[in-house]
């Protein structure tokens, strides 16, 4: 028989996914899978699309007999059953598209797959035709919404209205679009204070004579609720009480589903958790509040781990840590790290060394803040100095929103420096650096829109010779998508400077050069700069530099970039240009994992120094910035 397009149906079709094995993790490439069974069918589908032809690709992914072919099927009751699974499956691809007047027939060696008896045989090869007449696009006509919420005063983003999201007179009569306002309904009522929302009832009739579709909703709010007491389980060493707190529910205020999503992300940012679930109550007490569970699953509490880096300039890095996620159950964290990097000279002693131990404590005072301390040793020796250095930091860090951060340390820092004409010798330095970071993007290792601020002040003294002064770093970077996010352009621009001290007192790890992977590709690292006589950098007290991306990607799993990279340093204690911008272009590519992209660059220097490379390659996770 034929299946006729004349029941309303709603569906979603998810398309297999693919996976590549690195240490045990399949990222994409299929698994080769047992031998067939010994009753395993064979089948050759084809698929032939009438009417609207632009629906080929979706029908193709929806059908189960086209996405699974070459899978072994167990019998003729495995292929019939798939081949039934797939009228289902096709038909709700063409009600989500608008047509509802169409016709699909699947035969199995010539016969209708739903008329075919479950014993039944096929030759060595069965020969699967699909037959899709998607039939006319149907229009929405009649459409009765009752109880719509009201005027919501809301400081957040609130679902789209059903007219927004393509439910009026005149649309395409998309199923998706009834289920999209249904959903949308449900979560303004939920915005207003209305946590158990929920649809009565929907109708939605097809006339075939009219190519038209007929709905309607009736939304049931439920009772106004505040929050009522938060509770928690699954815990094991952390603290629940603690877990309360930070999750920071306002007991007594009106029920707000953004309150709850705050508290899921106030959760997943202590790191100790491997599930979490916010549970509201099954219904409204009678007093009016929503009783709040939230259950999770705690992570193993230490962690070892290490990373490995490569530059064709600036040679190999290696690094390691171990941590601690909950030192005595809130959460607190220790972690211990050391790094060498810089490994491509023969000398050791000319490679960066690092050993460091921090401490963090979050929610002191309020649940949005966060005390840390951090002491570590270091040497770093590029090529145009070496600094030995020795120091404690200690501060708090506060969050006003999920976006906007601030900071505020102490600090201290004792450095030896040497094989360098400025900035050389002892230096003894108290600070109180100080930061404000607004991050407007959609995410953080690969945004396609938005922009994010940051501004840092770094008031010092350096005693031993006797100067107070000031650091100051501005930066700024955008990003804006087309092609649904496909391309991506994004810019950065970068300005710093030290106020107050003479170029040949200021320590030279504290000197601004620029060059290197996250500042002007393709030339070696803090190797652009100001120079002495004898033509050696010495590094200047401000610095600027500005970075142009064009992100493309080609396929779900690859892209590629075009970049442009330029800036200078400049011994004047602000960015005066008297010197040329050096400039760096190159190509990338890019592999996106569930991590982020792994960035590969090359950069080339457009008006290189003597002796620097005419190429570098640089290999990093997630975007350049």
């Amino acid at each position: 028989m034929r299946v006729s397009l004349v029941a309303m149906a709603l569906c979603a079709t998810t398309a297999p996914s693919t996976a590549f094995e690195i240490f045990g993790v399949r990222l994409f490439g299929r698994e080769d899978g047992p031998p067939p069974p010994a009753d395993a069918v064979a089948y050759e589908p084809a698929l032939t699309v009438t009417g609207a032809e632009g629906l080929t690709k979706p029908l193709r992914g929806a059908s189960r007999l086209v996405a699974d072919n070459g899978e072994p099927v167990v019998g003729p009751p495995g292929l019939l059953a798939r081949a039934r699974g797939d009228y289902q499956r096709l038909l709700g691809i063409l009600y989500a598209n608008g047509h509802y007047g169409g016709t699909i027939s699947i035969t199995v060696d010539g016969r209708e797959a739903a008329d075919i008896p479950i014993d039944a045989t096929f030759g060595e090869t069965a020969n699967v035709a699909i037959t899709v007449d998607t039939g006319p696009v149907y229009l929405f006509d009649s459409i009765s919404i009752k109880n719509r919420p009201g005027v919501i005063l809301d400081d957040n983003t609130l679902p789209k209205t059903p007219e927004e999201l393509g439910l009026r007179t005149g649309e395409t009569a998309r199923s998706t679009a009834v289920l999209d306002a249904e959903s949308a309904l449900v979560g303004r009522w939920r915005e207003a204070g209305h946590p158990k929302a929920r649809i009565g009832t929907r109708t939605a009739s097809a006339r075939h004579r009219a190519e038209a579709v007929d709905v309607a909703i009736v939304a049931e709010p439920g009772r106004r609720a505040v929050f009522g007491e938060s509770t928690v389980e699954g815990t094991d060493r952390m603290d629940p009480g603690f877990v309360a707190y930070y999750a920071d529910l306002p007991e007594g205020e009106q029920f707000d589903p953004d309150d709850i999503e705050r508290a899921r992300d106030q959760l997943r940012r202590l790191e100790v958790f491997q599930a979490t679930r916010v549970v509201e109550a099954d219904a409204v007490t009678d007093e009016g509040t929503l009783p709040i569970l939230f259950s999770v699953a705690e992570r193993k509490r230490r962690v070892v781990g290490g990373g490995v880096e490569f530059s064709s300039i600036d040679g190999v890095g290696v690094e390691g840590y171990w941590r601690h996620r909950n030192l005595f159950g809130r959460a607190e964290k220790l972690r211990l790290e050391g790094r060498v990097g810089g490994i491509n000279a023969d000398d050791p002693d000319e490679y960066n060394y690092r050993i460091a131990a921090a401490f963090l404590a979050p929610g002191i005072g309020t649940p949005y803040t966060d005390v840390s301390a951090r002491v570590w040793g270091e040497q770093l020796a590029p090529d145009t100095f070496r600094a030995r250095t020795a120091g404690v930091r200690a501060g708090v860090s506060h969050r006003f929103t999920p976006r906007l951060q601030a900071d505020a340390f102490l600090q201290a820092e004792a450095a030896t420096i040497d094989r360098t004409r400025v900035g050389d010798g002892e230096f003894f330095t108290l600070s109180a650096p100080m930061a404000i970071n607004y991050d407007g993007s959609n995410n953080a290792l690969d945004p396609t829109s938005g922009f994010r601020v940051g501004l840092k002040a770094e008031p010092f003294v350096e005693t031993v010779n006797a100067n107070l002064g000031v650091v100051s770093e501005a930066e700024l970077s955008a990003y804006y998508g087309f092609a649904n996010d496909r391309i991506v352009l994004a810019g950065r621009v970068q300005a710093a400077s030290i106020l107050g001290t003479p170029l040949d007192e200021t320590p030279a790890n504290r000197l601004y050069f620029a060059g290197g992977g996250d500042s002007i590709r393709g030339y070696p690292y803090k190797e652009v700069g100001p120079r002495d006589a004898q033509g050696r950098i010495v590094g200047g007290r401000s610095v600027f530099t500005a970075s142009a991306e064009v992100r493309a990607r080609i396929t779900e799993s690859f892209g590629a970039v075009a970049f442009a990279d330029a800036g200078n340093a400049f011994s004047s204690q602000l960015p005066d240009f008297s010197e040329p911008l050096k400039v760096g272009v190159g190509l990338g590519i890019r592999y996106y994992t569930g991590l982020g992209p792994i960035r590969l660059d090359v950069g080339v220097p457009l008006s290189p120094n003597n002796g620097d490379p005419a190429v570098a390659v640089y290999i990093g996770l997630g975007q350049a910035f």
